[in-house]
């Protein structure tokens, strides 16, 4: 969370918003720590910021910056590739999930 309650200020704090891996940087293996994995990380990060910023331009009334607006905070992630980031996690959450199941059984 952004402490400073001035917008500018808070634009000022952020980070700068990330790029994309190319696709020659994913080797599609599955890797434990993917580029695209890294990318989205900074991508939810990027975003929680600008929605902070762009909350307290419209709490005091100024006009949003067009870098936060919404069409702006889209993540440059190719759809096919999203929904492979999805279904990775959701498998990896499941495998935890059947890991401390099968912990807690000990």
């Amino acid at each position: 969370m952004l402490l400073a309650r001035d917008p500018e200020d808070m634009m000022k704090m952020m980070p700068p918003k990330p790029e994309p891996p190319s696709n020659e940087d994913c080797c599609m293996s599955g890797c434990e720590f993917c580029v695209w994995d890294l990318y989205d990380e900074d991508m939810r990060e990027y975003q929680k910021y600008a929605t902070e910023a762009k909350q307290a331009f419209e709490v005091q009334g100024k006009p949003v910056p067009e870098q936060l607006r919404p069409e702006n905070l889209r993540d440059s992630m190719d759809p096919s590739m999203r929904a492979f980031l999805d279904m990775e996690r959701e498998m990896a959450m499941r495998i935890q999930q059947e890991e401390e199941k099968n912990d807690d059984g000990d």
